[in-house]
């Protein structure tokens, strides 16, 4: 780092000296301006109706919402309520799984009996400036993503933040289950195919959900896959986990975060050095596809080296769900539009909410009670096998 050289006029210096003379020990000379501490650069693109914050450090933005303030928002005929908190205040229920780029366990928050779904990010880690740079790069996106949705109903929730020695810990609402284990469960355990009205349920609520990303945030999700999915026995489907989210500038995505790779786009995993929502769009059918089959559609690829894998979801054929009588046509239409691979022939949002598979499941008054009475059924399943 260069240094800038400060020279200061000494009092009563003669006219035309170019250099003053040494100080006197005894006369006071300002001190220079401190040298600031670097602060980690924000390398999204962040649009125009963002720029109150695009000049702050990722830590600076996430300390803006450690309020010590844990808000529940009114749901189910329950008022809103706020409670101050701190990491005594929760009571720890066990291990859930592990995100993105953090540990998740279920809490309980005492004073309130609420019981959540807790991110523990690590702040400092041994992976040096860049490391920490990228957790708290990913920590902003999550929190800016999550607090900005909170109108969306098929977004999970973020109630608050709080630190517990050296880790942030982002305090979610708690889901029954992720789509991961739920199809799993339903495939391999109780040897059922997959509901349909299920798959038709997840896309409405999924859509929506990117849809309100892109058309409210200029926001693109980047790691769409079933463990990022998940439901309730409230009958609700939620999107989660937006750590690698990034923002589109003109509906385009120009950075290049690394989400889960097999589930990845071919254009995302080409030289190109743009992309828009129609990679999620992708990563939505290669989703489909696994849950409806109970495997995910490129068979043994995680045992591939990374260049292969490369190779077979660059220069190989789409995968597709087949018409094999278990699923109706329209649903095997619907999916298989989804991992069309050439992305200029791919669907958006936009066309997908205007078939007539995602009218038909939008309008079904009863997909609450549907969805809650099947994910009520896998639960008692695995209790009842332990």
């Amino acid at each position: 780092m260069s240094h800038r050289h400060y020279r200061y006029p000494m009092p009563g210096m003669p006219r035309g000296v170019r250099h003053p003379p040494p100080p006197s020990p005894f006369i006071h000379r300002p001190a220079p301006p401190p040298v600031k501490q670097k602060e980690y650069e924000d390398e999204q693109m962040v649009p125009d109706g963002a720029k109150d914050v695009q000049n702050i450090s990722h830590l600076q933005f996430v300390r803006m919402f450690v309020s010590g303030r844990l808000a529940f928002p009114a749901e189910y005929k329950e008022p809103a309520k706020e409670y101050s908190f701190g990491y005594e205040d929760l009571q720890d229920l066990g291990f859930i799984g592990q995100g993105n780029f953090g540990r998740v366990t279920k809490m309980k928050h005492v004073q309130s009996q609420k019981e959540m779904a807790v991110k523990r990010v690590r702040i400092i880690t041994d992976q040096g400036e860049e490391g920490e740079s990228l957790s708290l790069k990913r920590l902003r996106n999550e929190v800016e993503t999550i607090k900005n949705a909170s109108d969306c109903l098929e977004i999970v929730r973020l109630y608050g933040v709080t630190y517990h020695e050296g880790d942030c810990l982002l305090c979610m609402e708690f889901m029954d289950i992720s789509l991961d284990k739920l199809y799993k469960t339903v495939h391999t355990i109780m040897h059922q195919r997959f509901d349909e009205s299920i798959i038709g349920f997840i896309v409405i609520s999924i859509l929506r959900a990117l849809n309100h990303l892109k058309s409210c945030q200029q926001i693109i999700h980047r790691d769409v896959k079933p463990s990022n999915i998940l439901l309730n026995t409230r009958g609700q489907i939620k999107l989660c986990d937006f750590g690698i989210s990034g923002y589109l500038v003109d509906s385009i995505a120009r950075t290049k975060e690394v989400g889960c790779r097999p589930y990845m786009a071919p254009e995302r995993l080409m030289a190109s050095t743009s992309y828009d929502v129609r990679s999620d769009v992708w990563s939505l059918g290669i989703t489909l596809i696994e849950i409806a089959t109970g495997q995910f559609p490129y068979q043994n690829i995680y045992e591939l080296s990374i260049f292969k894998q490369l190779e077979v979801i660059v220069l190989g054929d789409p995968p597709f769900l087949r018409n094999n009588d278990i699923y109706s046509q329209s649903t095997v239409n619907f999916v298989n539009q989804c991992v069309v691979k050439d992305v200029k022939l791919r669907p958006d949002y936009t066309y997908l909410m205007g078939t007539d598979f995602y009218k038909r499941y939008a309008n079904e008054q009863e997909a609450d009670s549907y969805v809650r009475g099947y994910v009520e059924n896998v639960l008692a399943y695995c209790l009842s096998q332990e």
